[in-house]
């Protein structure tokens, strides 16, 4: 899953508008970048761990309007409602789990059903 998106910054290679700026998890909590854009794949992620990178982006990115916080938080919702039903699958180990019964109805509900 991708960390969410802080913010966007023409991308120094390609000159894309689109690529979007992310914080690293770990220690050293650094931005990067990931430009998408084109057909072709665009640049990648650019990952720039140096402090004049790390000022660069900082001094670049755009922070996000409402419309695109909106969106960000959508995209970043589906993915959680994604992963979510992908462990609750992997934990059951059905590939469907809405037709699974519940350990607390195995026990309760009536037998007619």
């Amino acid at each position: 899953m991708a960390k969410e998106i802080l913010g966007h910054i023409t991308c120094p290679h390609c000159k894309s508008d689109e690529a979007t700026v992310h914080q690293a998890a770990g220690r050293n909590k650094a931005f990067y970048y990931r430009c998408y854009s084109d057909a072709t794949g665009g640049c990648g992620t650019i990952q720039i761990s140096l402090a004049a990178g790390q000022k660069f982006i900082k001094e670049n990115m755009r922070p996000l309007n409402k419309i695109e916080v909106k969106q960000a938080a959508e995209v970043a919702a589906n993915d959680a409602s994604i992963s979510q039903v992908k462990a609750a699958k992997k934990v059951v180990g059905a590939e469907n789990t809405d037709n699974q019964t519940s350990f607390f109805a195995k026990f309760f509900e009536d037998e007619d059903k």
